[in-house]
């Protein structure tokens, strides 16, 4: 076996050193720069028991964007983020009613957080407590 393992290797080697040097071909990478295009997208869908979801964006080919995404559940817990991004940075301003927010600003975000729904803090604690039970 070990024989047979050291012919295999001399007829490799025998092999690479007949059929000459390698050429590594090169491939040429051009990158192009081609200035932002305008463009502008959106939708929205809903499942038809409360929860909705939209989302728009939009630039104005100088490499400026903006645009604002939303969710709303079933409890009326929702999230509405307006944003921009320019040569100024990514810029965001979150209204939302989820429980758990406060109306701390994190970087370029702002938030105006309001109070979620009584619904949605019923159901927060119902939950928490069917997960306590369960352990």
């Amino acid at each position: 076996m070990t024989r047979l393992a050291v012919a295999v290797f001399l007829f490799s080697m025998a092999a690479i050193a007949i059929s000459g040097p390698l050429t590594i071909l090169q491939q040429a990478e051009q990158a192009i720069d081609e200035p932002p295009r305008p463009y502008e997208f959106g939708y929205e869908f809903g499942d038809g028991q409360g929860m909705n979801q939209h989302r728009r964006e939009s630039s104005d080919g100088a490499g400026n964007v903006k645009g604002s995404y939303s969710y709303t559940d079933p409890y009326g817990i929702y999230r509405n983020v307006e944003y921009q991004a320019d040569a100024g940075g990514y810029r965001a301003v979150i209204k939302s009613n989820e429980p758990g927010l406060s109306n701390q600003n994190a970087a370029d975000a702002t938030f105006i957080v309001e109070p979620p729904p009584p619904g949605a803090v019923l159901q927060q604690s119902l939950s928490s407590e069917n997960v306590a039970n369960a352990l």
